[in-house]
């Protein structure tokens, strides 16, 4: 199931719901984490290039995008572009307890066609806009479980689709995370 979701982006029979964030990064390291639902059926977690992301929101689900080749394994949306460019967006797959390592992964070389680890309490998110990469951790342990590149040639924003259900929490962005000031019982103190 895991890996029939990795070409499930685009046209299929369930329902998708793709959630673009507000947030439009343009420089530096941005990094947030979120915690998904262990029952969701898939949810993918990730960035992409917000101009990318909002014109495929557009797109009637039904309507099979020119980037979608069944037999890619894939979703990052490089078959339209040369080698050398990066995707408009990269996705981690996550369903019923367990994250899917495509492909390409420095964790899963040994085994082309990717594998499964449980999924941690927590995902963490680092993108690295100058660079032009994104990674994603287990947000507890800090273990790293996957990078790749991504196009940042314009505003990045964080997304998540969610594929026949599912449920996350998402933390705040770190990077513009302020000091509060929590008042308890009559003691200040800062958060």
């Amino acid at each position: 199931m895991l890996f029939a979701a990795e070409r499930l982006m685009t046209s299929c029979h369930l329902s998708i719901d793709l959630v673009i964030g507000d947030v439009a990064i343009t420089q530096g390291k941005s990094y947030w984490a979120c915690c998904v639902d262990p029952s969701s059926y898939l949810v993918k977690v990730g960035v992409g290039l917000e101009s990318k992301l909002q014109e495929w929101f557009q797109v009637p689900q039904d309507v099979v995008s020119p980037r979608y080749d069944p037999d890619s394994g894939h979703d990052s949306g490089a078959e339209d572009t040369t080698v050398e460019a990066p995707p408009p967006y990269a996705f981690l797959t996550i369903g019923m307890g367990k994250i899917l390592l495509s492909h390409g992964s420095a964790l899963t070389s040994r085994d082309p066609n990717g594998c499964t680890v449980p999924l941690p309490p927590r995902i963490g998110i680092c993108l690295d806009y100058e660079q032009g990469k994104v990674s994603f951790y287990d947000a507890v342990s800090f273990r790293e479980l996957w990078e790749c590149s991504v196009d940042c040639s314009g505003p990045v924003c964080p997304a998540f689709c969610f594929i026949g259900g599912g449920a996350l929490h998402l933390q705040e962005l770190v990077a513009n995370k302020q000091e509060r000031k929590v008042t308890i019982g009559g003691f200040a103190k800062l958060d």
